[in-house]
Parts: C-alpha cells; structure tokens; sequence
C-alpha cells in the first residue's frame, strides 16, 4: 500500500509516518521506480503498536526499545522468551512510577487550586491569591 492508504488505516497523518521513519520507529520502505514508498500489512502493526505505545505514556525511545523486544518475542525461532518478557516488565514498571509520581504532583496542583479557589470566594485575602 502507499503512504496515504497507511496513514488512513492507522488513523495518522502522512507527516507521521515520514516522522517515524526518519525516527527509524518504521523501517524505510521500498520505493517504487517512481520514487513512492509502498508498505506492507507489518508496517500497519507497527504503527498501531507506537500509538498503543505513545497512548501508555512511553517516550518514542522508550517505543524504539519496547519494538525491538516485541519483535524479537514474535521471531519464529524457539528462543528463550523470558529475557524479552522481563525486559517489558521493567519499562512497564518504570512507566508506571513515571504516572504515580505525575498522578501525585496533579494532586497537590488539585489541592492548591482548590484553597485559592475557597480563598478568593470568601474573600479572605491578605495578599496574593496565587500564595494561599
């Protein structure tokens, strides 16, 4: 398929694709004579996988890694999958701290907002309500 048909199947713009090419998240495609690049259901996949990916939170590096291993999981060879698996759990886990830490810093934002905003109703100010 050419660029425009991937970009509508995948729910993107062309710009992305030639993005994540250029971010070597998609591989280079082959070109026809004409110079169009022609993808394959594969490539498909793999961006649904990088917007899976980016929906979860995780950095187009972090994307690049977690493709590597979920390419190596999918290798038809009888490797030993347990080293790929682990590798996941740990960027999974890591992330997950990332989004405590962010669900903490939004709480604390919430609580601040919440006695400015009580402040500023009552009227009870003695100087700067971005302070309270």
């Amino acid at each position: 398929m050419k660029i425009g048909e991937l970009a509508r199947q995948a729910g993107v713009n062309i710009q992305t694709l030639r993005f994540y090419e250029r971010e070597r998240l998609l591989r280079s495609p082959v070109r026809t004579q004409a110079g169009y690049r022609i993808y394959e259901s594969r490539d498909l996949e793999r961006v649904r996988f990088i917007r899976v990916c980016q929906g979860l939170g995780f950095t187009l590096r972090e994307i690049r890694d977690l493709a590597q291993v979920h390419d190596a999981l999918r290798a038809p060879q009888r490797l030993q999958k347990r080293p790929a698996i682990d590798s996941i759990v740990t960027m999974a886990n890591e992330r997950l701290a990332v989004i405590d830490q962010k669900i903490r810093d939004l709480k604390t934002m919430r609580s601040q907002l919440a006695r400015m905003s009580i402040a500023l109703s009552q009227r009870a100010l003695d100087g700067c309500p971005a302070s309270c």
